[in-house]
């Protein structure tokens, strides 16, 4: 069959979607996304559930896919049916966690919360990082101060793991997943991760997202986008020296152009007035900026119209 032929490929591959909640369920891109890592276009649903946990499969249902339900003690004997496993329990443990964990490697998607994932062992979650559902700031402080890598998971998206790879999935209203680390001097720094990539990465590069960029990551990025990086502080010394000082007598405003988004410089308009504010027909442009770890070129972005 074609799962069966879906699984059989994706054998060394662990293919897990970390949801928020178990809402985020009922997030169309989420239920898209579950549907793609099962390689098939209307897989097997099985829905492994305490009693008195709710959850309606109907979102899948409406995509033609099959849907089952059974309690945690009875799931293996659907694991050769299921292509997708959606695993929740209120239980302190996961049951035939072993059977769960070879269902994984055998090319099973599991769509579970974080708590549930950790209980799988480190080679689900990395013994050094933590994922957790929610956005429990003191947990997840407290987490960070014992050297944790923390990925927390906003209630309506959702992080997708494939393999070593990852990406994040956004929900309504601007969910998404958030990372926090330790900076060099000990201090936590966070960053909220991008919901526009369209195939995962390696998660490491995904953990050193909140880090500042240096020239290592600059190197990187140039394999995903056109624009050649150079570090500001060899050219700073070199700018100066073309740099004409004169003394202006007259009296200087500020002239500010405060644009809503990054892809507003790419409207005609606006740059005509930043051209016009400048006092110049062709005026310097400088842009001013990080690393863009989404692997956008913002660099192009912004300047493709000056």
């Amino acid at each position: 069959t074609t799962s069966a032929m879906a699984k059989s490929t994706a054998a060394a591959t662990p293919l897990i979607v970390a949801l928020g909640s178990y809402q985020a369920l009922k997030q169309t891109k989420v239920i898209d996304q579950v549907i793609k890592l099962s390689k098939s276009s209307a897989p097997n649903i099985l829905d492994v559930h305490s009693d008195n946990l709710e959850f309606d499969s109907a979102a899948f249902v409406d995509k033609e896919c099959i849907a089952k339900q059974c309690n945690p003690n009875d799931w293996h004997k659907f694991k050769a049916w299921a292509d997708v496993i959606i695993y929740r329990t209120d239980q302190g443990d996961v049951p035939s966690h072993e059977e769960l964990i070879n269902a994984i490697h055998n090319g099973t998607v599991l769509c579970a919360v974080p708590r549930i994932l950790h209980l799988l062992g480190e080679d689900i979650v990395p013994s050094d990082t933590a994922i957790i559902e929610g956005h429990d700031q003191t947990k997840i402080d407290n987490l960070v101060n014992a050297n944790k890598r923390v990925i927390a998971i906003e209630e309506l998206a959702a992080f997708v793991i494939v393999g070593e790879n990852a990406m994040t999935i956004g929900g309504e209203g601007g969910s998404t997943c958030h990372v926090y680390t330790q900076d060099e001097s000990g201090e936590s720094i966070t960053g909220p991760l991008p919901t526009t990539w369209n195939e995962p990465i390696p998660i490491e590069e995904i953990l050193q997202f909140p880090m500042p960029a240096t020239a290592s990551h600059l190197d990187a990025l140039e394999e995903h986008v056109d624009t050649d990086f150079v570090i500001a502080d060899d050219v700073l010394p070199m700018a100066a020296l073309d740099e004409e000082c004169t003394d202006n007598a007259e009296e200087v405003f500020p002239k500010i152009v405060a644009c809503g988004r990054t892809e507003t410089l790419q409207m005609q308009a606006i740059v005509d007035k930043v051209v016009e504010l400048s006092g110049a027909d062709l005026p310097k442009v400088l842009y001013v900026g990080t690393a863009s770890f989404d692997r956008t070129d913002r660099y192009n972005v912004c300047t493709k119209k000056f």
